[in-house]
């Protein structure tokens, strides 16, 4: 059969194979194509379009017709660092939607994303 292995870390591979921490030949044979993609934290951009396509998303998963996002929730969402990064985004936005009524506002996002609502310019 034929297989793709599709592999991601937040460490760097190379540095831990010198330390012995990981084994020389499997970083071979899975460093073929490498993609570094920074976090989302540092392509701040990227949250309308991902906002929009988890949103429509967790609509799908639920058999619902999608929900329009209120336009300050982008602001918030911009404004917070995300240190679980795109999972933890995908997250928000899957609690927003379930959460939500009509359309998703700032008040159907987790906790501690709405305290920071009030930092948003």
């Amino acid at each position: 059969f034929d297989a793709r292995i599709v592999a991601a870390t937040n460490r760097n591979l190379a540095d831990e194979v010198a330390a012995g921490r990981f084994r020389e030949d499997l970083f071979y044979r899975l460093n073929v194509v490498e993609i570094e993609l920074p976090p989302l934290r540092d392509r701040r951009e990227d949250i309308d379009l991902l906002v929009r396509h988890f949103a429509a998303k967790a609509a799908r998963s639920q058999n619902l017709p999608p929900k329009p996002v209120c336009g300050d929730v982008f602001a918030v969402l911009k404004n917070y660092d995300w240190p679980g990064n795109i999972r933890e985004l995908e997250n928000a936005i899957e609690r927003a939607f379930v959460l939500s009524g009509d359309e998703i506002t700032i008040e159907d996002l987790p906790a501690k994303l709405r305290t920071n609502a009030d930092a948003v310019p």
